[in-house]
């Protein structure tokens, strides 16, 4: 602490001198201080920075700019979540967010950073109060290198700042720093027109190239995320500036995640999938486990199968009088819904530990898949206004918006969880409001109201007895297993 308290210090010395430096030059030169007394200026200023704890501090002299950046959040989460399968969930949390990074110049052409955050989730930063005092870690959130040797072009590698423009978390958590590489090419054919090409390659599952079973697993390949999108925006007048970022975005692999254990976390070894062409059965898996009942990561051996979804975000942002308004929408179109619903979420080679029907009936998974066959719903969208803009003190903005998702169009492992706790299935709404204390301390107040998109695709979990009970998780009921959730979050924010 002492040592980033140091730098602090440092950094806003750097900028003082560089202000300083600026204003003795510009005084110089019209002839109000002679070179001397600049320099004597200088050398007074110097050895009173010695003085001071920052002055004790060494950087190399090959950094040339260094910039320190950071938040904290307070929150207040409460949640009512009412379930098919007859059990309903309140829970009223407090929660915590803090996030502090520091990024670095070698030239103008070549930076570096590092951010270090709360918790260990990859979609949020959010820590829980109430663990008995428990201390929480720090871990680190970002660690990325970046070079442009040129204007319009843009290169990083690590772990980084989601560079896909999002106006919704439906596909991307506003909380998820994915790792691998990203090119952003931009370009301005006119002073009124930005085009630009984003191309992405992210590292979603790192599986062992081999295994300690004998024999081996089978297709044990690594997962990524490949994707481009086309961000244009048009500044049509001097208040209306219109933004939209068609794309597509593809998961490479095919039932490759690695059966022996190389998925995420609360991975389940159970259920026995299909022999491999020409082998022997040795490996078993289950359809998926969840991390926990309010946030469900929905994970199994094909969670990354069937994806390739095509995306049109956009906006319109103008002004009336003059307040600023933003009228957004997002839409995800899952190419290959219909196929994740039966290969992923309904998996007829997987052994199911309970029976999947009505009350008292009992189904096999190759049963439950042909009943189902109707449930291939391959869109999500959402489309919202916002009102008022928050950039310093007395700024305050209103948001609305309405979201529909369906059961295979996206992958819930990385999207937000605040709306509908990620569950399928689900529409409803979103209302926030922000205003600004100060420059850097701002209050927010959101609601989510969310319901099921489409009734009756949930199926009672009998196993003969006809007694509800709690699906089981990476199956279709799991997926579906929400009826309806109300949430509200309080929120307190500062900047430093």
């Amino acid at each position: 602490m002492l040592a980033v308290a140091g730098l602090l210090a440092l950094g806003l010395t750097f900028a003082r001198a560089q202000s300083d430096g600026a204003l003795l030059d510009a005084l110089v030169k019209k002839g109000v201080l002679s070179d001397q007394e600049a320099e004597d200026i200088r050398a007074d200023e110097a050895k009173e920075f010695a003085t001071t704890p920052a002055g004790k501090l060494a950087v190399a002299d090959y950094i040339k700019q260094i910039t320190f950046y950071g938040d904290g959040r307070l929150r207040f989460d409460g949640l009512s979540q009412q379930n098919h399968y007859e059990a309903n969930n309140i829970n009223d949390r407090e929660r915590y967010r803090l996030r502090f990074g520091v990024d670095y110049a070698y030239s103008n052409h070549l930076k570096a950073g590092f951010e270090l955050e709360s918790a260990t989730a990859d979609d949020t930063a959010n820590q829980s109060f109430g663990a008995t005092f428990t201390k929480a870690s720090i871990n680190v959130g970002k660690i990325y290198l970046q070079y442009a040797p040129v204007d319009w072009l843009t290169l990083t590698a690590g772990k980084f700042t989601n560079p896909w423009y999002t106006t919704t978390d439906l596909v991307y958590s506003n909380d998820l720093n994915p790792e691998g590489g990203a090119e952003l090419f931009n370009f301005n054919p006119t002073d009124s027109l930005s085009v630009g090409l984003t191309a992405v390659q992210y590292l979603y599952v790192n599986s062992s190239e081999s295994t300690s079973s004998i024999p081996k697993g089978f297709n044990n390949n690594d997962v990524q995320i490949i994707g481009e999108q086309v961000p244009v925006a048009w500044k049509i007048t001097k208040d209306l500036t219109f933004k939209v970022a068609p794309g597509f975005t593809f998961y490479t692999g095919g039932g490759n995640v690695n059966y022996d254990g190389s998925v995420p976390a609360n991975y389940a070894i159970s259920g026995t999938p299909g022999v491999p062409p020409g082998g022997t059965q040795v490996v078993t898996y289950s359809g998926g486990t969840a991390n926990s009942s309010s946030d469900p990561v929905f994970v199994s051996p094909k969670e990354a199968d069937d994806l390739a979804i095509l995306s049109a975000p956009g906006e319109f942002d103008f002004k009336v009088g003059d307040l600023p308004v933003r009228t957004y929408w997002d839409v995800e179109w899952n190419t290959e819904g219909k196929k994740r619903i039966q290969n992923v979420y309904l998996d007829p080679t997987a052994s199911l530990p309970t029976a999947i029907g009505p009350k008292g009936a009992v189904v096999t998974a190759a049963q439950a898949a042909s009943q189902n066959v109707a449930l291939g719903d391959d869109l999500a969208w959402g489309a919202g206004v916002q009102v008022g803009q928050n950039k310093k003190k007395g700024d305050w903005s209103l948001l609305g918006e309405f979201r529909q998702i369906g059961l295979g169009a996206v992958d819930q492992n990385i999207n937000g969880t605040d709306f509908a706790d990620s569950y399928a299935n689900q529409e409803g709404l979103k209302f926030s409001g922000v205003y600004n204390f100060t420059d850097f301390l701002t209050g927010t107040v959101t609601y989510y109201d969310t319901w099921d998109y489409k009734t009756g695709l949930y199926q009672a979990i009998g196993g003969g007895t006809g007694a509800a009970a709690a699906p089981t998780a990476g199956t279709t009921q799991y997926l579906v297993g929400e009826k309806s959730l109300q949430r509200i979050q309080v929120d307190i924010g500062w900047k430093f």
